[in-house]
């Protein structure tokens, strides 16, 4: 038996199908029922059965499948505990981070970087979901969060504020809002999947019974929309006070503030390019501190 093949069999049961199966793994279809048939062949019996929606495990395919996953999860502890005893700061560290603050707090600090560990690769995945960094999909995360995970190393790294921003624009034809009256605009929120954070939770409370004109998942889409006077809607300071069409449409500290939290796994944590990378996030966002934090010069 191919031990590889055992991948792909993890890999259908837990996308349902062979075309989920084939997108996770970057490979076609076809390749997948190969590599399936394969190791029926070998191991001699069907692990796998056609079912309503998928494919649906036998019993020996369940079986196997649990081998695949103690082996799977036994490899990328190998392969992490290896990455770790790297002692050159050199090559790839990925980087997860949400887009706006890879954009605007880390990549203005690239260029020292690169100057200081011209060796070092840095990977900065701008992602809205959370990646798992047991898993090895990412080295080293921020997050806006404090990280629950009892298997990652954490720090804090600082504080972002938030605000009610609108262009001036819509402020001269509607008038400077009143957080109290603030129903009576139109606003711009987030959505579903960014429905628990604190800013949009804010701006459905104070704005309680308003028009949400726009709703995206991208905080971008929610700022170009306010510049170009479609309506109002919280921004992390950092990333707007640099817009000269916005304007700051309350105090900072009238909103909650949000954590930005550092995770790194333990294996991970003390290899010299990954302990490089994580000196270098902390110096940016210490550097960037006071724009984080709302201040104004």
């Amino acid at each position: 038996m191919d031990w590889n093949d055992l991948r792909y069999l993890l890999a259908v049961h837990e996308g349902g199908s062979l075309a989920a199966a084939a997108r996770g793994l970057r490979v076609d279809a076809a390749t997948v029922g190969r590599r399936l048939a394969a190791l029926e062949r070998a191991v001699g019996v069907r692990l796998l059965e056609k079912a309503p929606g998928g494919m649906r495990l036998t019993t020996a395919g369940e079986q196997a499948v649990e081998a695949a996953r103690r082996i799977d999860d036994t490899a990328t502890t190998l392969e992490r505990q290896l990455a770790g005893a790297d002692v050159q700061v050199s090559g790839g560290v990925r980087v997860t981070a949400p887009e706006t603050v890879v954009s605007h707090v880390l990549a203005p600090h690239l260029p020292v970087w690169r100057e200081r560990h011209p060796a070092l690769r840095l990977e900065l995945l701008a992602a809205t979901q959370v990646l798992n960094l047991s898993r090895r999909e990412a080295d080293v995360a921020v997050r806006l969060f404090r990280p629950q995970e009892p298997t990652l190393t954490v720090r804090k790294l600082g504080d972002l504020s938030f605000a009610l921003y609108g262009s001036k624009t819509y402020v001269r034809q509607h008038g400077r809002p009143k957080l109290e009256a603030l129903r009576e605009h139109v606003l711009l929120g987030y959505d579903d999947s960014l429905a628990h954070t604190p800013e949009q939770q804010w701006l459905e409370r104070t704005g309680e019974g308003a028009l949400f004109a726009v709703r995206s998942n991208s905080r971008y889409v929610l700022m170009e929309a306010a510049r170009r006077g479609v309506g109002l809607t919280v921004l992390p300071c950092y990333l707007a006070d640099g817009v000269t069409d916005l304007v700051r449409l309350c105090p900072a500290d009238a909103l909650p503030s949000r954590e930005a939290w550092l995770a790194v796994h333990p294996d991970l944590q003390h290899a010299p390019r990954v302990r490089a990378t994580i000196d270098l996030l902390v110096e940016a966002f210490q550097q960037e501190a006071p724009r984080l934090r709302g201040e104004r010069s």
